[in-house]
């Protein structure tokens, strides 16, 4: 696994909120795409930071609550895709 860094010159409180993201991701094994968690923890984190957020803790929490929410919607079937055994079913 490649371990990508994140900064923000305005607050070094968005690094240790991306640090704490990333690490706990990556322990948990909720990291499928190295690329694509980085750049959505570090846009999240990114606009925290220009809401004029600072906890890092909370930043860091919130950022892997919405990764959550989104591997759950890309892991959902899709309505209206076909499901085994779905022609013709009720």
């Amino acid at each position: 696994m490649t371990k990508i860094i994140f900064s923000d010159y305005r607050s070094p409180a968005a690094e240790q909120a991306y640090e704490i993201a990333w690490d706990f991701l990556a322990r948990s094994g909720a990291i499928r795409n190295d690329f694509e968690t980085c750049v959505f923890l570090a846009q999240r984190i990114t606009m925290m930071v220009e809401e004029g957020h600072t906890n890092r803790i909370r930043m860091a929490n919130r950022a892997i609550s919405e990764h959550q929410h989104y591997r759950e919607g890309l892991d959902e079937p899709r309505k209206g895709a076909l499901q085994p055994g779905g022609i013709g079913r009720p």
